[in-house]
């Protein structure tokens, strides 16, 4: 199984995650997905002020966060480029 990221931007001020980006990463493990998962959900966040509609003060009225998924998929499904992300985004400890 493969698995591919995605990032869901939500407000936690309505409880709603109104949109939602394939981050273009696909993994060979949950692991490595969710270890990169957590770097690119922060540089996400950490970029948003470079957006017009993310001004800081938008981002704390409605709490705005950055979640992240990885979901699985069968590696049969050709829906999405091959390309394996594992070393790109692993995290060295």
């Amino acid at each position: 199984m493969k698995y591919l990221l995605v990032l869901y931007m939500c407000s936690l001020t309505s409880g709603q995650c109104p949109s939602s980006h394939y981050a273009g990463y696909q993994f060979n493990s949950h692991y490595d997905c969710v270890v990169a998962g957590y770097g690119v959900a922060q540089q996400t966040f950490k970029n948003l002020n470079k957006i017009a509609e993310f001004e800081k003060e938008y981002i704390e009225k409605q709490k705005i966060v950055v979640k992240f998924e990885c979901k699985g998929i069968k590696d049969d499904e050709k829906e999405f480029e091959e390309k394996d992300n594992t070393k790109e985004h692993s995290v060295k400890s």
